[in-house]
């Protein structure tokens, strides 16, 4: 029998949102600012395990059970930010879904900083050709090949505003 220690799983619950004619259901867990968490079960395999503990223990954690079609993600994420009615959020997205959040910045005014984890190599160079497209909003591209142990202090401080905008790692 190990006596390693567990990690804790944050305590997350399910809720619903209605914005502009559509219903949204999303996990939420922890307290403080409000990051939303956008990546999609099976499609790519799943960040670091970490990352769910880390955030929710120090942020509002929204994760939004998102439809399987891509067309106007970014408005319906824009009406889903709305319909929760938070006034600053900051993003951290995975995989495909980091082009929809490179569309959200511009036209969300509560996103007021975004953290892409792209797939791989691919994405990773799109990512960082449209980061310079969202102007004024901080960005950090997140290489997914990165450990926990890399990754979580990178992401976590520019989630706090202590790392500079726009690093890529």
């Amino acid at each position: 029998m190990s006596n390693a220690p567990v990690a804790a799983t944050p305590p997350e619950s399910w809720a619903e949102v209605r914005a502009h004619d559509q219903v949204m259901r999303y996990r939420r867990a922890g307290t403080g600012p409000a990051v939303l968490l956008l990546d999609r079960e099976g499609e790519v395999p799943p960040l670091w395990p970490e990352l769910d503990a880390a955030l929710a223990a120090r942020f509002r954690v929204i994760a939004p059970a998102l439809p399987m079609e891509m067309e106007d993600l970014a408005a319906r994420l824009a009406a889903f930010l709305e319909g929760l009615g938070v006034s600053r959020v900051r993003v951290v997205v995975a995989g495909r879904l980091c082009g929809p959040a490179l569309e959200l910045a511009p036209v969300a005014p509560e996103v007021e900083r975004v953290v892409l984890v792209p797939s791989g190599p691919a994405e990773e160079t799109a990512c960082e050709a449209a980061v310079a497209a969202i102007g004024a909003i901080p960005v950090l591209v997140v290489r997914r090949a990165l450990t926990a142990a890399e990754a979580l202090p990178l992401v976590l401080a520019f989630l706090d505003g202590a790392a500079p905008a726009q690093q890529v790692s």
